[in-house]
């Protein structure tokens, strides 16, 4: 009877969504824009994301945090308003307008209710036409990010992964953090280095819109078309991709309790379609899913050298690798590290059991749909899709391929691909 229920449940939701699995274009002056959309009725409500390719932390010019800086001064409302004034007639409508930066892209991202769309648009047009680019807004701004950088300080997780990432990272964007090493550097960003990094990065060849919920979505489009119609039609990007470093042991001393380890390793495939579903299993076993993974079992359980020990593939377009972490006692550090190179080495040697494939394979399955059940996991999810090169729909096909994953195929994926064991470690410690 309660299985009935739910599938009426589901049937019901399913005849109030509208999945668009293909990727559609909006032309703007002659552009395609890429265009992600759903049209769900669940609630009347809208949801906007405008991304654009290029505007992201890696694409920094050296020794300067433009992209975050850009970032917090976009969200300080427009220069006729104000960040006071703007905020409050947002908040008059319920309208909620958030500017972020990622690795690659910087996002205005748009949430409304349905009946004040067009209300929606026009701020968000306003907010692009005119960013609050004042030096008192500026100087605000990098005194917040002055804040944050120093809060930084004292958060060894931020400390140990920064300088992992400068190790395998070195010599590329992928080293410089978001925030910047120093507030010196935060305060060298400029209002002209904001503009030139808004005039660079919003154009219509870079753009994809991302776009959902209980609208029309070939008449919202149209709004937006005339909204981004100003835009200049700017240079497209090229993401570039980056193999990570095997490095020695990088250790900084500081007054803590405890030994905070982060490694990573290589993974070195060619195609996120065929053969990221396999490191995603891989992972799993290895370290992603906590009580049951080698490494929490072989660390925590066996020995209590961690509280956790966790590792996982990293695999996007920009880079991919594993990377995994761990805290333990102060004088436990060298006994924990050489346990998980051995944990590493014995994993590639050896590969996985049925009994864990069969685990990983149940998990996988029933958690992959429970992760994009809400009209933004579900836009989220498509547009890394694309971004990574994969359909839109690419979750069936993962979820197909995972049942169908053999140990054989498994294990002769973990066989050749011995980088893993290649641990580079960066230690904070005392």
């Amino acid at each position: 009877m309660i299985k009935n229920i739910v599938m009426l449940f589901f049937l019901i939701l399913g005849a109030q969504i509208m999945q668009a699995n293909t990727l559609s274009h909006l032309t703007i002056n002659n552009i395609k824009i890429p265009v992600i959309s759903e049209q769900s009725s669940v609630i009347p409500t809208g949801h906007v994301e405008v991304i654009f390719i290029g505007g992201g932390n890696m694409f920094n010019p050296p020794k300067k945090p433009l992209a975050r800086v850009a970032s917090a001064v976009l969200n300080r409302g427009t220069k006729t308003l104000g960040n006071v004034k703007f905020a409050e007639l947002l908040e008059s409508k319920a309208l909620d307008l958030d500017i972020g930066v990622g690795q690659a892209t910087l996002t205005f991202t748009l949430d409304f209710l349905k009946e004040y769309e067009d209300f929606a648009y026009t701020q968000l047009e306003n907010l692009i036409k005119d960013p609050n680019l004042t030096k008192s807004t500026l100087q605000d701004v990098q005194k917040k990010l002055h804040a944050a950088l120093m809060s930084k300080s004292s958060d060894f997780d931020y400390q140990a992964t920064l300088l992992l990432q400068k190790g395998i990272f070195a010599k590329t964007p992928l080293a410089y953090p978001a925030l910047g090493n120093t507030t010196q550097e935060i305060d060298s960003v400029s209002l002209s280095d904001i503009r030139n990094y808004l005039d660079k990065t919003l154009t219509l060849e870079n753009m994809v819109i991302v776009i959902g919920g209980d609208l029309d979505i070939k008449n919202s489009l149209a709004k937006l078309q005339k909204v981004f119609s100003h835009l200049p039609q700017g240079k497209k990007v090229s993401i570039p991709q980056y193999k990570i470093k095997t490095i020695a042991m990088k250790t900084a001393k500081k007054d803590t309790q405890q030994a905070y380890i982060y490694f990573a390793s290589p993974l070195n495939i060619q195609s996120i379609k065929d053969d990221g579903y396999k490191a995603q299993v891989a992972g799993f076993i290895l370290g992603s899913s906590g009580f049951g993974s080698r490494l929490m079992e072989e660390i925590r359980v066996k020995r209590g050298l961690a509280y956790s020990a966790y590792m996982r593939p990293n695999i996007t377009r920009t880079s991919t690798y594993f990377a995994g972490y761990m805290q333990t006692a102060l004088d436990k550090q060298d006994e924990a590290i050489a346990l998980t190179q051995q944990i590493l080495k014995d994993f590639v040697a050896k590969g996985v059991t049925q009994k864990e494939l069969d685990s990983a394979k149940q998990f996988i399955l029933g958690n992959k749909p429970l992760q994009e059940e809400t009209l933004g996991q579900r836009l989220n999810a498509k547009f890394m899709n694309y971004y990574n090169g994969l359909p839109l729909d690419y979750r069936e096909e993962f979820l197909q391929k995972v049942a169908s994953l053999d140990l054989e195929t498994l294990n002769e994926f973990i066989r050749t691909h011995a980088e893993i064991a290649n641990l580079s470690f960066a230690v904070i410690t005392k």
